[in-house]
């Protein structure tokens, strides 16, 4: 199943209002949909990044509908872990490899 870093952030007068939003997301995690794993979360000054594992980004882009401070700066990209190398990660370098190979 793909998996998706999303980086959240905000400017500092929405602060308080993201930090409300964020609770109550996290409070529904229990309930997530089948399909979606959520992994971890880690936070900065201004945001936190997380990360899911999601059929697609439509799927996590409709769970944040409910917080839309923290869902309007919301930037979601498909990543691929790469250390330790996973199948996924071997099989999109060899890819890039035949990709490249092609030009």
């Amino acid at each position: 199943m793909p998996m998706y870093l999303v980086t959240h952030t905000w400017p500092d007068e929405e602060a308080l209002k993201a930090t409300k939003e964020a609770a109550d997301f996290f409070e529904r995690l229990s309930a997530l949909p089948d399909g979606i794993e959520f992994l971890a979360s880690y936070n900065f000054d201004v945001g936190c990044y997380t990360l899911w594992k999601a059929p697609n980004k439509e799927v996590l882009e409709k769970l944040m509908e409910g917080s839309p401070t923290f869902k309007k700066n919301a930037e979601i990209v498909e990543v691929v872990q790469s250390y330790p190398p996973t199948v996924e990660y071997i099989v999109r370098t060899w890819r890039m490899v035949l990709s490249a190979a092609k030009r």
